[in-house]
């Protein structure tokens, strides 16, 4: 009994050290916000900004990444103007050191109670949409399946968004766990960059590989890494330009492989559109797509 105790404490301290680093801004308009802790969320349901009958979309930035991030800064923007939904991003007092590998299960714990706290209180977890980048794409998986075990499936997180998971490793792959369609109601996954920084095993339901998802064209830097990071951060800049949209965006067509979709051979095959205007549902499976080399990045055919 006494070891079942002591387990418990030293559980409990680390999700609340871990939750002390947790901040969630809520953008009630594109340049105003207010900031709520772990213990503090639950108020955003009487926020008069918050709309119970919106979806809330609940962005996670990735290692290395702030809010001044270039590529997090557009998509915050994208996002904080659109007023079809609630908006909140999650930030850390320190994020250079907080978001790690090492403490991704803490900080998905803290999420997951704050979540907790407002399904609680009456906000549907079916319209909770979760949307990470990288690293931050397992953090807010894991949290969505602490949500499920913590509450026996009484709460469900709706959609997980994966943006370029974040390549784990062997080890973190299984203390940590890849993207899957069990970690939601809906899963989808958006692949850039598959050789060096991207997880091309997180997927879910629906999995669009964009220019392929190993590399991006237009990123030919002289430096390996530089080339890496640029088609790793490309999938903030098109999902930045899908919540910018009025109409669904980039088209996709269902394929095995990127050798097939080149040589037309799924021409004919399912049409699905890559983004935020995306609530096919029912989509499943792997599609393939290409986009421009500049901005506007979406095309206006899904054929290669």
């Amino acid at each position: 009994m006494l070891e079942k105790r002591i387990f418990l404490f030293l559980a409990l301290l680390t999700i609340t050290n871990a939750d002390e680093r947790l901040r969630f801004i809520f953008y009630q308009e594109p340049t105003k916000t207010v900031e709520y802790n772990f213990n503090t969320f639950h108020n955003i349901l009487t926020d008069p900004y918050f709309n119970r009958n919106l979806h809330t979309v609940l962005f996670h930035y990735g290692a290395g990444q702030n809010l001044n991030t270039p590529q997090v800064y557009d998509l915050v923007n994208s996002y904080a103007v659109n007023r079809n939904f609630n908006y909140v991003v999650i930030h850390y007092l320190n994020p250079d050191t907080t978001v790690a590998t090492s403490n991704v299960n803490e900080l998905a714990e803290g999420i997951a109670t704050a979540l907790i706290g407002i399904f609680d209180r009456g906000y549907s977890s079916g319209y909770m949409d979760l949307l990470g980048f990288a690293l931050g794409a397992q953090i807010q998986a894991r949290a969505s399946r602490r949500v499920q075990a913590r509450t026996n499936h009484r709460h469900v997180i709706g959609r997980l968004t994966g943006l370029d998971p974040w390549a784990l490793g062997p080890i973190n792959s299984i203390t940590i766990g890849s993207l899957s369609s069990a970690d939601a109601q809906w899963v989808e996954s958006i692949h850039t960059e598959g050789s060096q920084r991207g997880d091309l095993e997180s997927n879910g339901h629906v999995s669009f590989f964009v220019n392929g998802g190993i590399a991006q064209p237009m990123c030919n830097q002289a430096l390996p890494t530089a080339r890496w990071d640029c088609s790793h951060v490309f999938a903030l800049s098109v999902w930045a330009e899908s919540v910018r949209a009025y109409s669904p965006v980039f088209p996709s067509l269902q394929c095995s492989t990127w050798e097939q979709f080149i040589a037309g051979a799924c021409n004919n095959n399912n049409l699905a559109h890559m983004g935020r205007l995306n609530s096919e549902s029912i989509l499943r499976g792997r599609f393939f797509l290409t986009t421009n080399m500049q901005a506007p990045w979406s095309r206006n055919q899904a054929q290669p």
